[in-house]
């Protein structure tokens, strides 16, 4: 789904806690976090308003800010003159010609060079719609084999009439081979790709989106016959249904990601931060959707997150149960110190966390900021909490785990008894963010402008060479069977840590 933020009131709420304060008026009237993680040093100016410029200067003030501040321009190679040499003269082209849709393909295009979620525009819905408004009856899934099939096919699609099928291989596709078709594919609409793994991902989902009316030549072999056939299927308006049929939207909801960019869906809101059950088999169950402190159901009040895991953790030690999955897929990251401190649940010694080391806009430099406030030392640790889960533990993790909520993955994976489990590995973007431009049509741009660095002061986590986050030491196979079975809801990911925690550990 296209990333759909429209109006944000934003509030640094101090110097080290990640954060955009963000009301939300549907139904419900919620007050949370935008997660970005945050560490500005003192005096660091957030938020640029440049929507009163022309868009040429708009532009080169933006250029200027972001080249000047990213936080990984050396770490992922980015040659920032050779952008400032691509994307000026767009800009200044759709200025001469008055196209204001112009301009704001060209700052998506410009955005997305950079290889990191915490980079990110604002969409404009009514422009995206003209371009992948438009599906043809079914979602495609990129196996590991090399295999591309069909995952699901919407039953009053002519896809369907036309005999296409669950499992069904996908040859061609516009006369091309369908991986070429993929590798060549854009996921301009979608939110930047920070590893190959999530871009390969992410282009295959949006291979089946275009414009209403767009004629697509396929050719595909049934699983069941063997026979090969030609289908020429015409895009429709399905109201982006192919992408909610594709992992992990059919698995997982997102509802707190759809609160907070105004996206209308049907999902439930969640109970709180952290959810908590017990599975049959002696399994406890953890759900963290977040690194803040929320009111999702409009109590007046918000609730601590950090309460929340502890006391489930506390529940589940005196239950006596011995096995936890903790599920991290689609974490919104959050505040840095919250995480630490839920993995002070599973450390019963302290623990280095992170340093964080931020822009300094008086000296041009990054500079390491004091994470104990109360100390005044340097680095954020992991305190042992006053009930420690000693047993086996295994996070879900997924590419939608992101920022902060990756780091409680690295807390979990370095654990001796701790597991990483999943389709694909987190995001790769644990950068520190809070710095946006506010561009002229309301657009706003984000970036990280400092860096999560470890015990050696080397950064951590962010992805470089296209490879980075934290990948899973148990890797559930992205084949024929599972990507259908994705489609269909079915969660496999938690199928698959019961049955690892159901057998015995090894030595």
């Amino acid at each position: 789904m296209t990333d759909n933020c429209s109006s944000k009131e934003s509030v640094l709420i101090n110097g080290s806690v990640r954060g955009i304060l963000t009301s939300l008026c549907a139904c419900l009237l919620v007050l949370m976090l935008l997660i970005t993680r945050t560490a500005l040093a003192e005096g660091t100016e957030m938020v640029s308003d440049f929507s009163g410029l022309a868009w040429e200067e708009a532009f080169a003030q933006l250029h200027a800010r972001l080249s000047r501040e990213y936080a990984f321009t050396e770490w992922k190679g980015l040659d920032w003159t050779s952008l400032e040499a691509a994307y000026s003269p767009k800009i200044a082209k759709a200025q001469t010609n008055d196209d204001f849709e112009a301009y704001y393909l060209t700052l998506r295009e410009y955005v997305h060079e950079v290889p990191d979620g915490h980079v990110h525009i604002d969409n404009i819905a009514e422009t995206d719609k003209k371009y992948i408004g438009g599906g043809v009856g079914f979602a495609i899934a990129a196996l590991d084999d090399g295999r591309v099939i069909a995952s699901w096919v919407d039953e009053s699609s002519t896809a369907w009439a036309e005999g296409l099928r669950e499992g069904d291989e996908v040859l061609t596709w516009n006369m091309r081979p369908v991986q070429s078709a993929i590798e060549e594919g854009s996921t301009l609409f979608a939110t930047n790709s920070a590893t190959s793994e999530n871009l390969r991902h992410k282009k295959a989902q949006y291979l089946t989106r275009a414009p209403i009316g767009t004629k697509i030549a396929l050719t595909y072999q049934s699983r069941e016959s063997g026979q090969l056939t030609s289908a020429v299927l015409t895009a429709s308006d399905d109201r982006g249904l192919s992408l909610r049929k594709g992992y992990p939207a059919a698995v997982l909801s997102d509802k707190i990601r759809e609160m907070i960019r105004g996206v209308e869906s049907e999902s439930p809101v969640p109970e709180a931060m952290v959810e908590m059950r017990m599975l049959d088999g002696n399994l406890a169950y953890v759900k963290v959707w977040g690194e803040l402190d929320a009111d999702l159901r409009g109590a007046g009040k918000y609730v601590s997150t950090v309460a929340l895991s502890r006391q489930a953790i506390q529940t589940i030690i005196e239950s006596g149960c011995e096995n936890l999955i903790l599920d991290l897929r689609n974490n919104i990251g959050g505040e840095d110190a919250m995480a630490a401190a839920i993995l002070g649940s599973f450390y019963g010694e302290r623990q280095f966390y992170e340093y964080q080391n931020a822009y300094d806009q008086a000296t041009g430099v990054r500079r390491i900021q004091v994470a104990d406030t109360e100390s005044g030392g340097l680095p954020l640790w992991i305190e042992p909490a006053e009930h420690i889960f000693a047993g086996r533990v295994i996070a879900l993790i997924n590419q939608e785990c992101i920022s902060s909520g990756e780091g409680i993955a690295m807390g979990i994976r370095n654990l001796p008894n701790g597991e990483t489990l999943g389709f694909f590995g987190t995001n790769g973007s644990f950068g520190l963010s809070g710095p946006q431009a506010i561009m002229p049509g309301g657009l706003v741009v984000h970036w990280p402008s400092g860096q999560s660095l470890d015990e050696n002061k080397q950064i951590q986590l962010d992805s470089r060479n296209n490879t980075g986050g934290i990948a899973p030491s148990i890797r559930i196979p992205w084949t024929l069977e599972n990507a259908i079975r994705a489609a269909q809801g079915e969660d496999v990911e938690l199928e698959s840590a019961i049955l690892h925690l159901g057998q015995p550990e090894r030595d």
